[in-house]
């Protein structure tokens, strides 16, 4: 086959083109089965959201082959991978990186389509999301210190948490799934690199149409990447050095955060969320909880609750959300159910509990604050500090290091399992066939395993 393009001329390029087909030790392994069934479960359940169950009924889809998990449709490829990306944010239970951010959604959902078209097997699936993450978390730690500084530069809000290298992620998972040979993969990294879709304004004031759509697009682009390099045409080398060769100055260590893929596997510090919120929300609610323990408390009583954090977690202070999205993201919300109701579940999070006026005297008694003790710590660690002052004077603390859920505080296997059967009995009447299915992810073929976590018709 004729070479398309330039080949790689920056070694962090040649790097992520070697770690394509980087042998995968059986501990990482293990690991990436885990994002991918995480975020399997999540895309399950995010098919039962309203808005997307509405978008699906009315909207005028493709035909297509390629099935929407949650659901007895299908369509085209790549608004299947916009389709299903965009469920597996909106619940906003899906994995995460403490430096990479949600990288297995657009990645893993935007692909499984593509994977299901192209007959893989589970085993060879997994090590493709594996090799394709590694390149992602990188991406996304460099890229944030680029979109740090737009956001100073620019009069309006830049909300770019599914850009860059959630288009990268599905369009070399997908290129991959499709047999790609090595020129197309680097032509689809190409194209796939110099894409973004943002949104232009907050997302957690608008909700899920600035937000999950914006995932589900960036998956949808990724496909469209891998589906165009496949098909000859070509990336841009030039804007790989336009774009890419400034992050060596504004980022330490850039080539070198390449150069040890392979080496050092970022999915093995993946996290998994027990709880359906931002995870900025977790460390404060884990001090809290570690704060007032098996104790009763009357709300009434609560006098004050102030919450010392890192910087990004203290911007989740949002006393009145309005929509779903809304009180995902807010810290007060989150923290008030919880005292409330001693939980915080998925139906917490419908249009009528967020609104639930009974909360809000709560939620303004509580005080968010960026501490500079905590954000030296961080991305490294997520912690938190908590302090509720009672009526009488009565003062109790909390604080949380790791919050539940982190690689260095995993959920134990029994309440991973319950939390993923909860998540696939959302869209699902068999929960237990298509838990069955997730746990033999890597030993069967995707198509069967996709077809348990689909609606039969």
């Amino acid at each position: 086959m004729t070479e398309l393009g330039a080949p790689p001329q920056r070694p962090w390029e040649m790097a992520v083109l070697e770690q394509l087909d980087a042998p995968i030790p059986a501990a990482v392994r293990r690991a990436g089965e885990s994002v991918v069934t995480d975020v399997l479960a999540a895309t399950v359940a995010g098919a039962a959201v309203p808005a997307l169950r509405e978008l699906r009924e009315t909207a005028d889809l493709p035909a297509g082959d390629v099935p929407l998990l949650g659901t007895d449709m299908q369509t085209s490829l790549p608004f299947a991978a916009m389709l299903n990306t965009a469920a597996a944010i909106a619940v906003e239970i899906e994995e995460g990186h403490n430096r990479g951010g949600h990288v297995g959604a657009s990645l893993i959902a935007g692909s499984i389509g593509a994977a299901q078209a192209h007959a893989l097997d589970g085993g060879t699936y997994v090590d493709h999301c594996i090799r394709v993450y590694e390149v992602c978390v990188r991406l996304e730690e460099a890229i944030f210190v680029m979109k740090d500084r737009l956001n100073a530069a620019v009069p309006w809000v830049l909300r770019d948490p599914h850009a860059t290298w959630t288009v990268v992620g599905p369009a070399l998972a997908t290129a991959l799934c499709m047999g790609a040979d090595d020129a197309q993969l680097r032509e689809t990294f190409r194209i796939g690199a110099n894409l973004a879709v943002i949104s232009m304004y907050d997302p957690y004031a608008e909700g899920a149409p600035a937000r999950n759509l914006t995932a589900g697009m960036s998956a949808q682009a990724g496909v469209s990447a891998a589906i165009a390099a496949t098909g000859g045409i070509q990336g841009s080398p030039a804007a790989m050095r336009a774009v890419y060769d400034p992050l060596d100055e504004m980022v330490d260590g850039f080539d070198e955060m390449f150069a040890e893929l392979g080496e050092h596997w970022e999915i093995t510090e993946a996290y998994h969320k027990p709880v359906p919120s931002c995870r900025y929300t977790h460390p404060p609610l884990d001090a809290l909880i570690d704060a007032i323990g098996a104790d009763e408390v009357d709300v009434d009583a609560i006098e004050a609750i102030r919450v010392n954090t890192f910087t990004n977690a203290a911007e989740m202070d949002h006393t009145d959300p309005q929509t779903m999205t809304g009180g995902k993201f807010s810290t007060p919300y989150v923290l008030s159910r919880y005292l409330t109701d001693r939980a915080v579940t998925h139906a917490d999070f419908e249009p009528a509990r967020v609104s639930d006026t009974t909360l809000r005297p709560l939620m303004q008694r509580i005080r968010l604050q960026a501490d500079p003790a905590f954000d030296d710590r961080f991305p490294d660690e997520w912690g938190a500090a908590v302090q509720v002052q009672l009526t009488d004077g009565t003062q109790l603390e909390g604080s949380c290091r790791h919050p539940r859920g982190d690689h260095r505080n995993p959920l134990p296997a029994a309440e991973r399992r319950q939390r993923d059967a909860e998540l696939l009995a959302l869209s699902l009447p068999d929960a237990e066939a298509a838990l069955a299915a997730l746990d033999a992810i890597a030993t069967k073929p995707i198509r069967p395993t996709a077809e348990a976590l689909c609606q039969r018709s």
